[in-house]
């Protein structure tokens, strides 16, 4: 993160878990996670044990709202997105309540296009799956996404 987002991470977040391939955030006044994707590409594996991470900082702390800011990110994996939204997602709301998601990602248009179809796919595949009625939303930066 840099500029505005970097000064308001560090007044309203906490370092909680640094690694490889992404960072997480405890909000110090509100319920709030943040993971923040630190390379170009992740493997699956190593994406799945990052979110794993998450499970923890959520036992841990609780989380109302969880911010993913992949903005880092410029390669994408179709089946990591399908695990992300119908495993891991289903468990966060079965497990703890988490239906508030917050994504921050690149503005780069052949990438949200293939977010778009993704998703496409994901109701495709799994058109009844309690992901689809969560609270989800693009946001445009992270203050943007902390207080919608």
């Amino acid at each position: 993160m840099q500029g505005e987002d970097l000064k308001f991470l560090q007044e309203h977040f906490t370092l909680q878990y640094e690694g490889e391939y992404g960072n997480m955030f405890v909000g110090k006044d509100a319920n709030i996670i943040i993971c923040e994707m630190t390379q170009p590409y992740t493997p699956i594996e190593d994406f799945m044990n990052l979110l794993e991470q998450k499970r923890e900082l959520i036992k841990k702390y609780g989380c109302e709202k969880f911010i993913f800011d992949k903005r880092a990110i410029k390669g994408f994996h179709q089946p990591s997105m399908e695990w992300y939204y119908l495993t891991w997602k289903v468990e966060m709301y079965n497990n703890f309540k988490l239906a508030k998601h917050r994504k921050l990602f690149t503005t780069e248009a052949w990438f949200l296009k293939c977010i778009e179809a993704g998703r496409a796919e994901i109701r495709r595949k799994d058109p009844g799956s309690i992901v689809h009625t969560l609270d989800i939303k693009v946001c445009k930066d992270l203050k943007d996404a902390y207080f919608n």
